[in-house]
Parts: structure tokens; C-alpha cells; sequence
């Protein structure tokens, strides 16, 4: 963090001579060599001015070892005040849990279970009364518990799962080299195999849906690399503080809360009754 004395492209001056790429190009390079980006900020995009000339030169930068740590962090550029021409970074952790209650995902692997269509079939014929879109959501909540019992059974921790078959596949085969006529070995070391190849086109249907990619091909490579990908697209998301109605900053979850639901209230009108 710091005043770096360079800015990253056009959007970062006001006024002045324009940006020439000989000016970025040397920063822009340092940054994605080092795989530095900023951290999420609020308060004044530009942090350095002479009354006449803006510019974004001051900045808090992290890298993917830092991203991986998922630590609720951001910075807030505040005026220069009276004493100095560049803005104040005041970084702020916040250890809270700001994640709430997880949102309910589908994954596609665990329709490669033998019990994935019972189970559907067994909460789908239940009778709901209202309307088919109501009933159509029902069901779809009804499904919840069933396929979270299903996902905690026999995938969770898919990569936990891999490392342990992979592990239980060594130990057995140093065993059977040692007795290479054992039958009983000859017929386990097929079973461990095939839950190693299953465990791992699992591992890798996950990944691959999480991360949205086709081109995925070896799960093993690059692992930490398409977290970093997964916790900037998270980062990117999070609203660590806003402007309230009455020009106030404020960084409470709760205050964010009450101003969303404040802001769409005015912003559809009065709310009325409807039917199911």
C-alpha cells in the first residue's frame, strides 16, 4: 500500500495531459506479473489532487496468497483534509460473519448417485395445494433436506475424499507387493481403484461446475490458482459499506439491510396484497 506515483489507466486522472500507455504500461505489467489487484475500497476514487489535476496514485493492493485467506478486508479513501494533498487510507478488518445462511446450490455430480432419482421421485408426488408456480416452488424446497442428506453422505469434502482413497490406494498397494499372489489383495487393489476413478470425476464435476470452465482437465494442477479465480469473483461482490439516503457512510450489516430495503420500498411503491 501506498502512493505508487503512476496510474493504472485513463479512468484513474481528471484533467490534465492524457494517459499515454508508456505511462501504465510498466505498472500494469508489475501488477499482473505479481498478480496484484486492488482491494475493495469506498470513499474518493481519486486520492491526490493540486485543485486543478485528479488523479488515483494512492492504492492497497493484495495478491492471490491473500485473496485464498478470504479475510473480510477493505480500504476507505477519505478526503485529504487541511494538512496534505493526498487522501487517507484507512484499512479496516472485519472478522464478523458476514456470510449468513448459505444458499442452497445444485451440483450436477450427485446425479451420478444410484439414489438420485428415488430420491426426487420419492418428495415429488407429494400433493400441494395452490397455484402450479406455488406448488412447483414447494417441491423444490421439499428437495432441499433430502439432497443436503445426500450431499453430506457422499460428497462433501470431495478433495478430503480423493486425498483419503489415494492415500488407502498406496498403503494397499505396498501391501500387495509384498504378497503378489494374494488374491483377496489382487481383488481389493480393483475396488480401491475404481473408488479412486469415481472419487475423482466427482472432484473434478465439482470444480468444474464451481468455476463455470470447460476447458478444466486435471484437478490436481492449478488448484490454488482457480481459488484465487472463485475468492475474486467473491470479493467483487461484497458491499462492505454504502451511502445511506442521508449522505451518511455507514458499514453496519444491519444499517445496509434496512437502507436495500428502504431504497426498494420507494423505489415499487406500496406493497398490496396478492394470492398464492
Amino acid at each position: 500500500m501506498g502512493d505508487f506515483n503512476s496510474v493504472l489507466s485513463q479512468t484513474d486522472k481528471h484533467n490534465g495531459e492524457p494517459v499515454s500507455t508508456y505511462e501504465t504500461s510498466d505498472f500494469r505489467e508489475c501488477c499482473t506479473d505479481l498478480g496484484l489487484v486492488d482491494l475493495n475500497f469506498t470513499g474518493c476514487h481519486f486520492t491526490w489532487n493540486n485543485g486543478r489535476v485528479w488523479s488515483k496514485i494512492d492504492r492497497v493492493l493484495v495478491n492471490s496468497s491473500w485473496s485464498s485467506l478470504q479475510a473480510p478486508a477493505h480500504v476507505h479513501f477519505g478526503t485529504p483534509g487541511a494538512f496534505t494533498d493526498h487522501s487517507p487510507a484507512i484499512i479496516r478488518f472485519d472478522y464478523q460473519n458476514r456470510q449468513g445462511r448459505c444458499h442452497f446450490k445444485f451440483f450436477n455430480m450427485w446425479a451420478s448417485h444410484d439414489n438420485f432419482l428415488q430420491i426426487i421421485s420419492d418428495n415429488w408426488t407429494s400433493h400441494i395445494q395452490g397455484s402450479p408456480m406455488f406448488s412447483l416452488c414447494k417441491k423444490l424446497k421439499f428437495l432441499k433436506r433430502p439432497l443436503k442428506e445426500l450431499n453430506k453422505l457422499h460428497f462433501s469434502h470431495i478433495s478430503e475424499r480423493v486425498a483419503r482413497a489415494e492415500a488407502s490406494l498406496k498403503n494397499h498397494q505396498i501391501a500387495l507387493h509384498d504378497d503378489r499372489d494374494n488374491l483377496h489383495l489382487l481383488e481389493h487393489d480393483k475396488q480401491l481403484r475404481l473408488t479412486l476413478m469415481n472419487l475423482k470425476s466427482l472432484e473434478k464435476m465439482f470444480f468444474s461446475q464451481k468455476l463455470k470452465c470447460n476447458f478444466f482437465k486435471d484437478s490436481d494442477r492449478g488448484t490454488s490458482f482457480f481459488h484465487a479465480l472463485m475468492n475474486q469473483k467473491n470479493r467483487r461482490n461484497y458491499i462492505p459499506a454504502i451511502h445511506c439516503s442521508d449522505g451518511t457512510l455507514t458499514t453496519s450489516e444491519a444499517e445496509m439491510g434496512e437502507e436495500f430495503v428502504r431504497f426498494y420500498q420507494q423505489l415499487l411503491g406500496s406493497c398490496k396484497e396478492t394470492l398464492p
